[in-house]
């Protein structure tokens, strides 16, 4: 896990419109590809007074938009922002049809209470859950855990666990003949 301090990354504690975010998105793409392909990326925006969903949009946006394309091996964790910031991302996210995982610092570091941001299927919200609690699960560990409580077959857990590896909110990997699923924190 690669922690990303925004205030000390861009020497600003107010981060304001498109164009500082295309001031600053080379500092951002600078900091994330330092970190191993595969990792989380944890961008801590602690100490930011201000930031404008227009200055999110140019940066945040745009990684999150390069990761889910495929461009960008890496997963993200934002924490640190106030709630006026948290709002802000709120609005990027629900504007360009984006979904971010939002948690919390521990003072070790640590990221905990991680939680998706955005527009997400309750379906989709369900099976995240269902990953987040188990912190690892297959397509068919899913089918058997709710194989009495629904009628989804493995196909479709496989669907559903796939789509939110391409959102980047769990990481995949292949182990013997199938894929499993872990969190990203």
């Amino acid at each position: 896990m690669t922690r990303i301090a925004v205030r000390r990354l861009t020497g600003f504690d107010t981060l304001v419109g498109k164009s500082g975010g295309l001031r600053d998105f080379p500092k951002f793409m600078a900091a994330v590809e330092e970190a191993p392909s595969g990792d989380t990326v944890v961008l801590d925006w602690s100490g930011i007074e201000v930031v404008t969903a227009s200055y999110l949009a140019a940066t945040f946006g745009t990684v999150l938009r390069m990761a889910m394309a495929g461009d960008l091996d890496r997963y993200f964790v934002v924490v640190g922002l106030n709630k006026a910031g948290v709002d802000e991302l709120t609005l990027v996210v629900k504007v360009q049809g984006l979904v971010a995982l939002v948690g919390n610092l521990d003072k070790d570091g640590s990221v905990h209470d991680v939680c998706p941001l955005g527009s997400l299927d309750r379906s989709y919200a369900e099976t995240l859950n269902a990953v987040q609690k188990a912190k690892t699960a297959s397509a068919i560990d899913l089918y058997e855990r709710f194989r009495t409580r629904t009628r989804i077959g493995k196909t479709a857990w496989i669907n559903r666990l796939s789509n939110l590896h391409r959102l980047r909110l769990i990481r995949k990997q292949r182990i013997g003949r199938q894929y499993v699923f872990e969190t990203v924190s």
